[in-house]
């Protein structure tokens, strides 16, 4: 049975080789022109760029968060005058975490009360 598998792998191989090569590859780069820089100054130019894309991505993850926290603010805002209007409301305690929409009329119907529900 392993003699078929290793037949297999042959047979792909080969078909593979087989195949003909579009391009051919130089052993050297030649599409990127040399530095007129010092060895030192082009180090220190790459570090440079490099830090300032650190800095860049950091300020964009730090606006991100703010953003965040702002949009957070926002909808909290929301809940807390939905349910002081009437139209949602909160279980107490720990049965049921989160903010629940009424229907106009639920209130009575399902008999909400004070103790129960926020």
């Amino acid at each position: 049975m392993s003699a078929f598998f290793n037949l297999g792998k042959y047979v792909a191989g080969k078909v593979i080789k087989a195949l003909p090569r579009s391009k051919k590859v130089s052993p050297t780069i030649k599409s990127v022109p040399r530095t007129k820089l010092s060895v030192k100054e082009s180090l220190e130019k790459t570090r440079g760029d490099e830090y300032i894309k650190r800095i860049r991505k950091l300020s964009e993850g730090r606006d991100k968060v703010e953003k965040g926290k702002k949009m957070m603010k926002e909808g909290q805002k929301i809940r807390k005058r939905m349910k002081d209007t009437g139209t949602a409301f909160q279980f107490k305690g720990d049965r049921k975490k989160g903010y629940h929409a009424l229907q106009p009329g639920d209130v009575k119907r399902f008999k909400i009360k004070k103790g129960v529900a926020q």
